[in-house]
């Protein structure tokens, strides 16, 4: 029989192993983003992994004015973001997360944000673009 002081302590380190109080899903989806202040910019990249109150972005680092900088995305900063989602609204509309959220961390080939505000919006589909694309 065990006892509770010897299960307690395990239960602990597992607590304190996990900080994040919203479970991460490991994704790989395209991602758009943009600074809302400082230079104006746009970038691309994968969100790694998303919970319901932030995000992991991997991308290439930002190039402003053909140089490289690490500090164009800094922690604090807040980003436009817009994910392209897996699932489809009724089975045949992509959808699109949009999001405006805070830079908490940075790296050269990554940052994670968390999320100030979030929806769902309706994103073209390929063959909806198409087809209006033909008419004249």
């Amino acid at each position: 029989m065990l006892s509770q002081n010897r299960v307690l302590p395990a239960a602990i380190e597992t607590f304190r192993a996990e900080r994040r109080l919203k479970f991460r899903y490991p994704l790989d989806l395209n991602v758009r983003f943009r600074p809302l202040s400082g230079p104006i910019f746009s970038g691309a990249g994968r969100a790694v992994n998303v919970s319901s109150g932030g995000v992991l972005i991997v991308s290439e680092p930002v190039v402003s004015e053909q140089v490289v900088s690490p500090h164009v995305i800094g922690v604090g900063a807040r980003v436009e973001m817009s994910i392209e989602w897996p699932s489809l609204l009724d089975g045949r509309i992509p959808l699109q997360l949009f999001a405006v959220a805070r830079v908490v961390r940075y790296r050269t080939s990554n940052f994670a944000a968390v999320f100030e505000w979030h929806q769902f919006r309706t994103a073209r589909s390929a063959s909806l673009e198409n087809s209006q694309s033909r008419v004249v």
